[in-house]
């Protein structure tokens, strides 16, 4: 075979600590770890739950100052909202409880269960006392030798969709509920309602 004749040298490139650990986590990013599948499922959950937290504090404005003719619809509507939250910080919960019980198989899957559990703690009342600035620490210190991951925000379309899903099952068990109270007072059926 004959040399190459090219001749063109390529210009010179410096990256920055930073870029190389962004392009050595996005490299090595194993979707098959289950560390991280269950931080993108957490931080999923966690999204939809203050989404719909919005949404629920929202329509408590709404049915506290509806007049008495409207208020029944909006209360109700309230309420499901209010289940619908449940549902999914529930969701995010039972995520978190899962911890434990997977093992991570790179560093990056132990950065994903430490993001889950600091994530955690900015539900705690006081995030400064022992352990939480430490575990913080350590996932500093591990993102500065494994890298970071990409936390992405899900899409759109997903997280409508999960809304969706978690009114339905707020909407289900609130049907459930006012069917189980007319009966308590001897009423007939329940009333029927849509989630909104």
């Amino acid at each position: 075979m004959a040399d190459s004749d090219n001749s063109t040298t390529l210009p010179s490139v410096t990256y920055s600590r930073r870029d190389r650990q962004a392009a050595n986590a996005s490299e090595s990013i194993d979707d098959r770890d289950p560390a991280i599948l269950l931080l993108r499922g957490w931080l999923r959950a966690q999204h939809v739950s203050h989404v719909l937290c919005r949404l629920q504090q929202r329509l408590e404005r709404r049915a506290l100052d509806a007049a008495d003719t409207e208020a029944i619809d909006r209360k109700v509507g309230y309420s499901i909202a209010c289940q619908a939250e449940v549902e999914a910080t529930t969701a995010a919960l039972k995520l978190q409880d899962k911890i434990p019980h997977v093992q991570a198989r790179s560093l990056l899957g132990v950065v994903a269960k430490l993001e889950i559990i600091a994530g955690a703690d900015r539900d705690i009342d006081d995030p400064t006392d022992f352990p939480w600035p430490h575990i913080a620490s350590v996932l500093n210190d591990l993102k500065e030798i494994a890298g970071s991951l990409p936390l992405e925000r899900p899409d759109r379309t997903v997280v409508q969709a999960d809304c969706r899903r978690y009114q339905a099952m707020a909407a289900d068990m609130i049907g459930l509920q006012r069917q189980a109270a007319n009966r308590r007072l001897g009423r007939g059926s329940a009333l029927c309602f849509d989630a909104e």
